[in-house]
This record gives C-alpha cells, sequence and structure tokens, in this order.
C-alpha cells in the first residue's frame, strides 16, 4: 500500500498540539509540567492518564496506552495509520503526498485501485439495470410499493442484481474485469472444494435483489448490501459484502459519508437498522441518520460517532430483537461517553413504515419523545413484569443497575441512581449496593479481556525478539542509540544480508526507516507507524541498559551477519553439489560458487579479528 514520507509524518506530529488534541475528549487538568486525565481507553477513577507537551506524547499507567498524536487518533477514532496522519495533515494545514516505496507496495496500491474500480463499475451497472432493464421489473415494483421514486433511487444510486451469473460475465468481458478481482472484491462467491476435491467456478453472491453501494468516508463504493424482493427468496433478507481488502464491517455505518455532516451540525445522531430506513428518514428532512451493517454495533461504530456528536437516537424496530438490538448499542456507545435515547416505534412500526402511513409529523413527534435509555428499559421490563410487586421490582433492579454501572462519570451515576430508585420505587442505598456488584463484575470481566489483550501484545512483541538473529538484535540496539551507527548502517552494502539471513526483520525496518537516535521527534515518527508488536519489540529494546559498543562493535556485528549470509550460501551449494544426476556443467558452476564464497567468508572473517567485539559464530 501507499507510504506517507517520514518527513510528512515529523512535520505532522511537531505541528500538532498534543494537549489541544487530546483535550478535545478528555478533560484535562495541569500537573507540574504535565497534564492529567481520566484515560479514555479504560474505565478509571483516578486520573492516570497523562499528557506531556514538552515530548509530545501521551501515557497511561493504568492501561499502558501511550504514543504519539498519531496514535491517539488511531486508537480513540478507530482509524488506520494513513488516515490519522492524513486527519492530522488537514487540521495541520499541511500537504500530504503518498508515495508507493517499494515492489510490493506498488502491487497492493494497484489491487485496491482495481478493488475499487470494480466495486464502481459494478454499483453504475447495478444502477442502469434497475432504472432501464426489463429484468429490473419486479425491483421497480418492490420500490413503488415502498413508496420509493426513481429520484430517491437515483440519489442512491440504488441497483438490481440479475439472477443470471452468465449475465454478469458478459458485463465483466465488457469492462475487462477479471474473474478473481470480482471474488476479491467480495462480488462473486469462490465454491470450497467437493468432495472429489474439486473447486466449481466462482458466482454471483447477489442474484436477483435490490442492491445499495455501501460508501467509505471519501465516498467511494466498497461494498454492496442485496435485499430480497420477495419473502420466498431463499437466503438471509440482507446479504452484505463479505469482509475485504476495502470494507470491514465494524468500520462503515452506512451513510456516513452523507450524514457526518448534519450529525455534527444537530450534535445527535439518529441510529436505525435498515438501509431503507436510513434512505427514508434522510430523503424525510432527517439527515441525521446512519444505520449499521446488519450486526451488532462495534467499539469503532461509537468511536466514529463519537468523533461528531454526543448524543445517540436509538430508532429501532419495536419487537425484541429492537430492544435486545438497542441494549447492546447501549452498552458500546455509553462506556465513551455518548448520551444514549430511545425512539419508541408504535408496535409493529419501523421507521419508514411510519413515515410512510402517518408522516413526518408522527416520526418527529416520536424522536422528540426519545427517553434516555434506562427509562426506556424500566417501561419494557415493566410491560412484560407479572406484577408490580416489590419481588417484581428489585429483580427489574438487578438488571437497569447493570446498565447504571457502564457509566463513568460520578454525578452521571448517582442522577441515574436517584431517578431509577424512584421509578422503581426502591431505595438509593439498596441500589447502590446493586450497581457497585455489577461494576465490579464488569471490572473483573473487563480487566481480564484488557490483561488478555495486553499480554497478547506483549507475547507477540516477546515472539517477535526471540525470532530474531542474536547479532541483528545486538545491532537494533546499537543503532537505535548511536547515531553514528545508524548513518554507518544505511551507508553500508547490507541489502543482500538484510533480505537472506533469517531473523533480521527488526533491522531491515531500522536501517530503512528515518529513525534518528538524535531527534525525539523522527523517533516517535518511526514508532508511530509500527504495527503494535513491532512497536512494543523495540520499546523492550529502546528500554534495556545501553549497551556500551563503539561504531567497530557494530561493524563486527554487521560482518558477523554477513558471515552467516555466506555460510548459508556456501551450505547450499554444497547441497546441491550432493544432489544425483547434475550435469557437469552445473557441477562446476557450483564448485566454482563454493570457492568464490568461501573466499568472501574468509575475507569476511579477516575483518573481525582483533576486533573488540566479535560476533562470529
Amino acid at each position: 500500500m501507499s507510504r506517507i514520507p517520514e518527513e510528512t509524518i515529523q512535520q505532522v506530529i511537531a505541528a500538532t498540539d498534543i494537549v489541544a488534541l487530546v483535550g478535545r475528549s478528555v478533560k484535562l487538568r495541569k500537573a507540574g509540567t504535565n497534564y492529567l486525565g481520566l484515560c479514555p481507553f479504560h474505565n478509571e477513577r483516578t486520573p492516570s492518564f497523562n499528557v506531556s507537551p514538552s515530548r509530545n506524547t501521551y501515557h497511561c499507567f493504568g492501561c499502558g496506552a501511550g504514543g504519539t498524536a498519531i496514535r491517539f487518533v488511531m486508537e480513540h477514532d478507530g482509524l488506520s495509520f494513513v488516515e490519522a496522519v492524513k486527519r492530522l495533515a488537514d487540521a495541520a494545514g499541511i500537504r500530504v503526498e503518498e508515495e508507493v516505496w517499494d515492489a510490493n507496495a506498488e502491487a497492493e496500491a494497484k489491487q485496491r485501485s482495481l478493488l475499487l474500480r470494480a466495486n464502481r463499475e459494478a454499483a453504475e451497472w447495478f444502477h442502469q439495470l434497475l432504472m432501464k432493464h426489463q429484468l429490473a421489473a419486479p425491483a421497480r415494483e418492490y420500490l413503488k410499493s415502498r413508496g420509493i421514486t426513481a429520484e430517491v433511487a437515483k440519489n442512491w444510486q440504488m441497483g438490481y442484481a440479475p439472477q443470471s451469473t452468465t449475465f454478469y460475465r458478459e458485463w465483466m468481458a465488457q469492462q475487462k474485469l477479471p474473474e478473481q478481482v470480482m471474488v476479491e472484491a467480495g462480488i462473486f462467491v469462490q465454491p470450497t472444494e467437493d468432495e472429489n476435491g474439486q473447486i466449481g467456478r466462482p458466482y454471483a453472491r447477489w442474484r436477483h435483489r435490490l442492491m445499495f453501494p455501501i460508501r467509505n468516508d471519501n465516498s467511494d463504493v466498497i461494498a454492496f448490501s442485496g435485499r430480497i424482493l420477495s419473502a420466498e427468496q431463499k437466503g438471509g433478507k440482507y446479504v452484505n459484502s463479505p469482509e475485504t481488502p476495502l470494507f470491514s464491517k465494524s468500520r462503515v455505518l452506512f451513510g456516513f459519508d452523507r450524514s457526518k455532516r448534519p450529525i455534527s451540525k444537530a450534535g445527535e445522531a439518529i441510529v436505525c437498522e435498515g438501509q431503507i430506513d436510513m434512505i427514508m428518514l434522510y430523503e424525510a428532512g432527517f439527515q441525521n441518520v446512519v444505520a449499521g451493517q446488519g450486526t451488532a454495533f462495534t467499539d469503532l461504530h461509537a468511536k466514529l460517532l463519537k468523533r461528531v456528536c454526543n448524543e445517540i437516537v436509538l430508532c429501532y424496530d419495536s419487537d425484541n430483537a429492537g430492544y435486545a438490538a438497542a441494549e447492546k448499542a447501549f452498552k458500546i456507545l455509553s462506556p465513551i461517553g455518548l448520551t444514549v435515547k430511545v425512539a419508541a416505534l408504535p408496535q409493529g412500526e419501523d421507521p419508514d413504515s411510519l413515515l410512510r402511513k402517518q408522516g413526518k409529523d408522527a416520526l418527529q413527534a416520536v424522536l422528540g419523545n426519545a427517553t434516555d435509555f434506562l427509562e426506556y428499559q424500566i417501561r419494557r421490563l415493566r410491560s412484560s413484569a407479572k406484577s408490580d410487586g416489590m419481588v417484581e421490582r428489585v429483580r427489574m433492579a438487578e438488571q437497569v443497575a447493570a446498565a447504571i454501572s457502564i457509566f463513568t462519570g460520578v454525578a452521571q451515576r448517582i442522577t441515574a441512581v436517584n431517578k431509577v430508585a424512584k421509578l422503581l420505587e426502591i431505595s438509593e442505598e439498596q441500589l447502590n449496593a446493586m450497581v457497585k456488584r455489577a461494576a465490579n463484575e464488569q471490572k473483573r470481566n473487563a480487566g481480564q479481556q484488557k490483561a488478555d489483550s495486553t499480554v497478547n501484545v506483549v507475547d507477540e512483541a516477546k515472539k517477535l525478539l526471540s525470532s530474531q538473529h542474536k547479532t541483528a538484535v545486538l545491532l537494533c540496539q546499537m543503532a537505535l542509540n548511536d547515531a553514528e551507527v545508524m548513518h554507518w548502517l544505511r551507508e553500508s552494502n547490507c541489502e543482500d544480508m538484510l533480505r537472506e539471513v533469517p531473523g533480521t526483520e527488526l533491522l531491515s525496518l531500522l536501517v530503512h526507516s528515518r529513525h534518528n537516535p538524535s531527534d525525539e521527534t523522527s523517533q516517535l515518527a518511526f514508532m508511530a507507524g509500527l504495527e503494535k508488536h513491532q512497536e512494543a519489540a523495540f520499546a523492550q529494546l529502546q528500554a534495556g541498559p545501553r549497551l556500551p559498543g563503539s561504531l567497530e562493535d557494530a561493524k563486527a556485528s554487521l560482518y558477523a551477519l554477513e558471515f552467516a549470509r555466506l555460510q548459508s550460501l556456501i551450505q547450499g551449494a554444497q547441497s546441491k553439489l550432493r544432489q544425483p544426476g547434475l550435469s557437469e556443467a552445473e557441477m562446476e558452476r557450483l564448485q566454482q560458487q563454493v570457492v568464490e564464497l568461501s573466499a568472501l567468508r574468509k575475507e569476511c572473517l579477516d575483518r573481525t579479528k582483533g576486533t573488540p567485539n566479535s560476533f562470529v559464530p
């Protein structure tokens, strides 16, 4: 994939006021030269989240989260590294020009571009079929029955997926889109092996379905959702694209590319379940609306909304499934500081049906009367209770206490306890005890999950370090601490060694970076661009005791690695010489290769003699 030049990354980090950035979502107070607040990445009562303006970094002493402004935006808003850099660059007025930096990256960039083209052209083809082709007549009739006009279908580029895979193939041939690209884009399905070990030809994922393009923040089509046109059709009501290099359902909200500005302006997001509900609300003037992708809300969905608003109104169906979805969404949305309300739709209605039957004013009234989740939960529990006696009220209080315990703010929790105690006619003391028990249980579960997550990263870092060549690790440590060693390494001709000696992956990352031991900003930029386990591995190397080695020691280490490379090549050539059936010319070539490599190995060995630190095996 594309790479952002390290000079740009350093400019972005230097230009970003990390105190101001973090302060938008965390209440900070000055503590000496640093700032302190409650960590946004785990629940805590005592502030342990430290922001250092001098180092331009943050660190939580409670959960271990930390890094640069780029890492904060990645973790807090659920963005990729490139997306985080671009957002901060936009805020700082810095132009970002991506560059493709190696053959693999160039291939990935080309493949991504091809997948975007496949999705874009498929969306247009589906749309043209819906609007003009006779095969799509049932889809047009379905839209008419739902009150969806041709103008609305055009606005949202709705489409029709034909029944015949052959029809797809004819279109693919015209567009010169390879079958494998269609599989990787999720438009075609690759069958699994049958009992005879045979794999059939790929086929179309969506057949005779109404199609909705799914777009990213930049409005690129990255996936689709296909809806059945009749109750008799086989398969799920909605079939979404699978996970692809472009699409992850846990990261994308349907319609967010259009509604993010209206949501930001209103300070509130209406969340509904289906694409049609979202579209019809938007077209009716409720433009601060989004929909999920057929799955429960995720942390990334919540963070996406937290970027643009502080309040969520859940507008789900009024059945049991709708209540369960609302309860799950509350547990995700509330802990990150979003206020959650529920709009109670009339029994048997969804947002679209209410709009069609009773009009915009009726829906406006429902949304205007949305109550906070706890009140909605109590009303729901009471409607199914056998009586209103004390036993039933205590049972309800236990369930509501679990929801209250999610609140992180003390004032918020006190207010909630006071309100619920009055509604259920139980004592605040009794309810507080229930909340405390629920909070302790959640804390134990969350602590275990957090510990497991942290252990996983630490374990991955340890595995990575243990897989590295010991001499390469020593050389990494010297280069991390000594600018002279780092400069010499980059000037030395060590590409063959880095490519051919196993266990030099970390050293290769360092050599090909612009990490400067004398420049803290470049160090932060380097660490920000790494995978988490790589970052943890380098952090362990930096945290270790500083080696007393000099440039001569570094040279000896590099020669030792080169010695290992030559030794491996010699052994490989000698192994080939032992193979039967070699031609005389091939034997002569291999023998000559062994002689030449042996001479190079001797030269390499001579270089290390007399050095104060020789790592030759």
